[in-house]
Formats: C-alpha cells, structure tokens, sequence
C-alpha cells in the first residue's frame, strides 16, 4: 500500500534529519516504521473486517493460534503488503465463518477427532519443515533452526493442552484454534508455498490484466 511507504519515508526523514543522521541510518528507520505501520494497518483491517461480518470472536482466536506459530516456524511470504493482507484476510475470513456456522454440527468426538490430527500433522510438519524462511531473512545459523524449531513443538504441545481444555469447557472456540494451527502448518509444507505461488501468479495476472484494460480504454477516451 502506497500510503504506508509515504508515512514510512516521512516518518525516516523526520527521525534522521532530527538526530542528525546518514543516509543508512535512514533507510533503517525507513524499512522499520514500514514493518511497524504494516502491522497496526493490517491489526485495524483485520478487527474491522471481523466486526462488519459478525466473526470478531472466532477470527480473534483464529488469528491467535495462527500467528504465534507464524512467528516461530516461519512460512510463505507474499511479495507485496497488499496481496499478503489480502490473501490472509480471505483466509481469516474464510475459517472464521466455517468456525462459527458449522461448529453446532461437530459433535465432541469428531471435535476431538480433530484436535488429535491436527496435532499429530503439526508434529509432522514441524519436524520435517519448520523453521520456513524467506528470501529477505535467511534462516541459516544451525543454533538458531534449533532454536525455532524446538519453539514450534513447545508451543504445539501448549496449544494441544489448551485446545483440549477449552473442549471441556467451551467447544465453539475449538474450530478457531484447529483452523488458526492448520492454517499455520500449511504456509510451511511445500504444498503450500506451490499454493500460493498460483494464487500469488493469478494476482498478477489479474492486475496486469486490469491495467491493460485501462490503459486500453483510457486511449480510447482520449481518442473520442
């Protein structure tokens, strides 16, 4: 999003021309408050977006579980800000309203059912895949693919616990947590970085396709 690069750049500026600093120094604080302002920008978007279709809790708890395991084992990473909101938006979206239309049709053993295999998928993926890196960081010191991946199991096991106490006590709040977890899982697997390297190419296409047509009919505009 253009907006978030202009109050990113003019937020750098600011900073450096107060501190009196270089032109590196600049491109820090510029890279910085684009991570920052991303976030808050896509928090805000997020919660909006959970209100307008009635899913603010499910989302909430779906966005959760999804973000810590983010944060340990990594995962795909769309090449603009715009097409990773978009596209994690839809998926929010998409296991919020599952969750909170069909949970009454779960009954507790395939509840249950689920919790175990999603559990025992993570353990798999976890192992065999995590930590997934991206092309602007590198995960590539021995310690720290250690250190990540040791995280990622910890936390599975502290999710599995938790799920499974939530069972007893609330189940509407189950479906999220398996969807924030499953959702979690696929960004790492091969499977999914093919996925959305398609998804990532329909966009492109889509987009060149409508600035074509644009710059089509805006001739022809001019033309008439």
């Amino acid at each position: 999003m253009r907006f978030i690069k202009k109050w990113s750049y003019g937020g750098a500026n600011y900073l450096a021309s107060v501190r009196q600093e270089n032109h590196q120094r600049r491109l820090i604080y510029y890279y910085s408050l684009q991570v920052i302002i991303g976030a808050i920008v896509k928090v805000i978007i997020t919660l909006l977006t959970a209100y307008i279709f009635g899913i603010f809790t499910p989302m909430l708890v779906t966005v959760l579980s999804f973000s810590i395991m983010r944060k340990l084992a990594g995962g795909y990473h769309m090449d603009t800000y715009s097409k990773c909101l978009f596209v994690s938006l839809a998926l929010f979206i998409l296991a919020s309203l599952i969750a909170k239309y069909t949970y009454m049709y779960w009954n507790s053993l395939c509840l249950l059912i689920l919790i175990i295999l999603t559990f025992v998928i993570g353990l798999y993926v976890l192992i065999k895949y995590a930590p997934k890196d991206n092309p602007n960081k590198r995960i590539t010191d021995p310690r720290e693919i250690r250190k990540l991946k040791t995280l990622s199991l910890i936390y599975l096991f502290i999710w599995v616990f938790t799920t499974i106490f939530v069972f007893f006590k609330n189940k509407v709040f189950v479906l999220p947590l398996c969807f924030g977890i499953l959702l979690s899982l696929f960004i790492i697997t091969p499977t999914g970085h093919r996925f959305f390297d398609y998804v990532k190419s329909s966009l492109n296409n889509k987009k060149k396709h409508l600035k074509q047509k644009f710059s089509t009919n805006h001739k022809y505009f001019l033309f008439i």
